[in-house]
C-alpha cells in the first residue's frame, strides 16, 4: 500500500592483474562520471608508465579485448567500466503499525527486483562504483476480508530512473584475483530516494522523515509512485487492482482513495559472489538489520487523491501505517553484466530483464 523499497546493491565485474599497484579508471581524467541516468566513460584507454587502463569510450563490444589489461597475461581481466546489476530478493511482509489499520493488509510473500548501474574505478583488488538505481519492482499485496480481499500494486515508472535526477551512492568492493572464478564481495551500501541520513548504512530508520528531498523534481517531497490499475496479470485470479484507501470512512460514506504515493526509501545491501568471466559476475545479496529491523525501509510521506488534490497529513499517515514491512525470507540472487560506455538505465533494464 504505501509500499516502497529501494533498490541498492553493487555492480560486479572482472578485474585486472592484481600483482602490481595498477589503477584502473574508466575516465582518462581520473574521475568516474555518472549523470544519474546515462553514465559515460570519456577518456580513451591508455597504458602509461603509471599503469592506467580504461575503457576506450567507443561503446564497442564488451566481449572484446578492452575487458583485459593489455599488459597482463592472457585470460586476466580489468574491472573498470560501466556495469548493470539485478538483485532479486524473496521477502515476506506484514503491515506496519499496531492498531485497527493492521487488519486491512494481509501478510504475504513475494519477490522484490532492483536494477542498478555503476561506473567503476579500480586500484589493485579494491573496487569503487558510483551507482544509481535504475528500476524497482515490488510484488502485489492483498487486503484482508475486511476490504474484500482487494489487490494492490505500486509501480515505479521508468521515467523516475531515466530522468537523470536521482542521487548516486558509493559501493566499495573487492576481488580475490583477476581471473574467472575469483571471489567478489561488496560491503554494505545504502541506496536512498527521497531523504537524507547522516550515516546511511548505520542510522536507525526514523519514525518520521524530517530530511525529505525531491529527487524526481516534481515539486513534492519524496519519489512519486503510481497505484496500479486494470486487470491483475496471470497467474493471479484476483480480478482488478484497487486504489489505496486513505482512511476508514464513516458509516454510509464513500471511501477516499489514493492514486499516487510519495515515498522516502532506503535499502542497505551486501553482496558476495564469484567472477564468471571478464564480463559477468553472479552471487547473492544480504540485507542487514539495524536496531532489530531489516534495512528495507520506507515511509509514505504524502499521496495524491483519486478525486484530485493532495492527501491530508492524517491521510498520508494512515497509508504509511498500512504499508508492508519487508523481511528477507528465502533465496536472493545477484547478477551483473558489463555494458558499453554510455549505457543508460534503460540499457540496464533491457539487459537484465
Amino acid at each position: 500500500m504505501g509500499f516502497a523499497v529501494a533498490c541498492a546493491s553493487v555492480t560486479g565485474a572482472c578485474g585486472l592483474d592484481l600483482t602490481g599497484e595498477e589503477f584502473v579508471n574508466p575516465d582518462a581524467a581520473g574521475t568516474a562520471s555518472d549523470d544519474g541516468g546515462a553514465a559515460s566513460l570519456d577518456g580513451a584507454a591508455m597504458d602509461s608508465g603509471n599503469g592506467f587502463v580504461g575503457d576506450d569510450g567507443t561503446g564497442s563490444d564488451p566481449a572484446d579485448s578492452s575487458t583485459r589489461d593489455p599488459n597482463s597475461a592472457p585470460g586476466t581481466c580489468n574491472f573498470a567500466g560501466t556495469w548493470g546489476s539485478l538483485v532479486t530478493i524473496a521477502v515476506s511482509w506484514a503491515p506496519m503499525g499496531l492498531n485497527i489499520q493492521t487488519f486491512l493488509l494481509a501478510p504475504g510473500t513475494g519477490t522484490i527486483k532492483q536494477w542498478i548501474k555503476g561506473v567503476r574505478l579500480q586500484h589493485g583488488s579494491q573496487l569503487e562504483d558510483t551507482t544509481v538505481v535504475c528500476g524497482i519492482q515490488l510484488p502485489d499485496f492483498r487486503g484482508t476480508l475486511v476490504v474484500a480481499g482487494q489487490t494492490y500494486g505500486v509501480l515505479f515508472p521508468d521515467s523516475l530512473f531515466d530522468g537523470m535526477g536521482l542521487p548516486s551512492f558509493k559501493v566499495d568492493a573487492m576481488v580475490g584475483s583477476s581471473a574467472p572464478g575469483a571471489a567478489f564481495s561488496a560491503s554494505a551500501s545504502a541506496a536512498m530516494l527521497g531523504l537524507t541520513l547522516t550515516n546511511p548504512t548505520t542510522d536507525a530508520w526514523p519514525a518520521n522523515v524530517e530530511t525529505a528531498t525531491d529527487p524526481d523534481n516534481d515539486g513534492t517531497p519524496g519519489v512519486t509512485a503510481s497505484v496500479a490499475q486494470g486487470p491483475v496479470p496471470p497467474p493471479s485470479d484476483a480480478g482488478s487492482y484497487s486504489y489505496i484507501a486513505v482512511g476508514i470512512p464513516a458509516p454510509f460514506q464513500p471511501v477516499e482513495v489514493s492514486q499516487k504515493l510519495r515515498l522516502a526509501i532506503r535499502q542497505i545491501t551486501e553482496v558476495t559472489g564469484t567472477v564468471v568471466d571478464c564480463d559477468h559476475i553472479s552471487g547473492a545479496a544480504t540485507i542487514p538489520q539495524i536496531a532489530g529491523a531489516y534495512a528495507i525501509n520506507s515511509h509514505v510521506i504524502g499521496c495524491e487523491l483519486l478525486d484530485g488534490g493532495d492527501c491530508s497529513e492524517a491521510q498520508a499517515s494512515f497509508v504509511d501505517n498500512t504499508q508492508p514491512v519487508f523481511a528477507p525470507s528465502g533465496t536472493t540472487s545477484y547478477t551483473s553484466v558489463r555494458l558499453p560506455a554510455g549505457a543508460t538505465c534503460a540499457t540496464v533494464r533491457a539487459a537484465l530483464n
